[in-house]
């Protein structure tokens, strides 16, 4: 247990220190390389609209966050098609700084920011607050490993085998080169989520706060992206599905539903606060489909978006995942009982077939799929038949190499 957990350890020290390296290969310092993606309007623009006079006021920026949509569609559109929960990151980040001249100088000399005023609203605070929130969303990202292992763990396999698939997520393009970016943060709870919902049902005490927990999780998901949606679905079809045994159907289906309600509360909790979560995302959706939707072909993406997937979460890993697909696909069609690796494995696979088909998503999938990486590589490496130490550290050479390579070609 010791070393499975020392290893999951070293798997998010490993993914978070790739993240930096892998930011050698632009012009500038790798944290002065953060502060510039955090505070580009084109490439995010939570961090301009957090501190703007928009957002200085959260509770009101919430109330009005609904009927700003169509103005922050001409400035920022990310912004504009997203929960209020990116925005009001960056400026709880920023709240820090403001109150922590420590923080923000010793933030700033590190990515080498020269020591003097910025005129607002790029105050010194405000920058500091745009690379320590980029720092974090890395860190989040990286920290996913720890569902991942406790998720092939559920799945039966042993200990330093599930540590081992951590440590190869640490390595995958996507998470790796795709920072900083929320949807990256967002791997660890749909990876938490679907872990604890498995978990649920394989345990008769613990169902009820692991499914709220889940269902807590859910929700912070929601809260940051509309889209996590589609990926906390096909993790807890593909929890459900994993299910085995009349009482393990039942624990999963009372921990989904527990989950559902959880949710479900949790991301309208803002509600209190006056913010209209139903109306926001509905205007936000709309203005997804009017700018990133409609204008692109179906069938063009629909032909690459597979390809940029496997892209980013990686060839070895992609290959793997469809070897392990005909398998279990050719097992069942042979009248093999589907037990619940199996199925687990049909689930996801299920899920992002459907997810592909039905083109809501026409591309950016290398980054806006991350959340979903997790639960394809359990499903492609761990469910059943985890790689040993000779065969993970091929995977690893495999996917550091294929990362590196990536990084040298690749530019955002």
């Amino acid at each position: 247990i010791a070393a499975s957990r020392a290893l999951v350890a070293g798997a998010v020290v490993l993914g978070f220190g790739l993240q930096l390296a892998l930011l050698v290969r632009e012009p500038g310092d790798p944290l002065r390389t953060l502060l510039s993606r955090t505070r580009s309007r084109s490439y995010s623009s939570y961090h301009t609209v957090a501190i703007s006079p928009d957002a200085r006021d959260p509770v009101a920026f919430l109330r009005r966050h609904a009927d700003q949509l169509p103005d922050l569609a001409r400035s920022a559109k990310h912004a504009a098609t997203h929960p209020p929960g990116p925005v009001l990151f960056y400026r709880a980040t920023l709240a820090l700084c403001e109150g922590s001249p420590k923080i923000t100088d010793g933030l700033l000399a590190a990515a080498a920011v020269p020591d003097r005023e910025f005129r607002p609203p790029a105050t010194r605070p405000a920058r500091a607050a745009a690379l320590l929130g980029a720092l974090l969303l890395g860190l989040l990202g990286a920290l996913a490993a720890w569902p991942i292992a406790r998720l092939a763990a559920a799945l039966g396999i042993a200990r330093l085998a599930a540590a081992r698939l951590a440590v190869l997520w640490a390595m995958l393009p996507g998470p790796a080169l795709q920072t900083p970016q929320f949807d990256q943060a967002l791997a660890l709870p749909i990876a938490a989520a679907a872990a604890l919902l498995l978990a649920a049902s394989q345990h008769q005490k613990g169902v009820a706060w692991r499914a709220v927990l889940a269902g807590v999780l859910g929700g912070m998901a929601l809260f940051t992206s509309y889209g996590a949606a589609v990926f906390l679905a096909i993790g807890g079809l593909a929890a459900l599905a994993a299910a085995d045994g009349a009482a393990s159907l039942r624990r999963a289906r009372l921990g989904s539903a527990a989950a559902g309600v959880a949710g479900l509360t949790a991301f309208g909790v803002p509600a209190l606060l006056g913010h209209h979560p139903v109306r926001a995302m509905l205007t936000a959706l709309s203005i997804h489909r009017e700018i990133y939707t409609t204008p692109r072909s179906y069938a063009l993406w629909l032909l690459f978006n597979p390809l940029d997937f496997a892209l980013f979460l990686g060839l070895p890993v992609a290959v793997a995942g469809l070897f392990v697909l005909a398998g279990t696909a050719r097992r069942v069609a042979g009248g093999s009982d589907a037990g619940p690796v199996a199925r687990f494995q049909l689930a996801i696979f299920a899920g992002t077939a459907a997810l592909l088909a039905f083109g809501v998503t026409r591309g950016e999938v290398g980054r806006l799929w991350i959340p979903l990486m997790p639960l394809v590589l359990v499903a492609s490496l761990g469910a059943g038949n985890a790689p040993g130490r000779r065969e993970s550290l091929v995977y690893a050479t495999l996917l550091a190499a294929f990362t590196l390579l990536m990084g040298s070609y690749w530019v955002i």
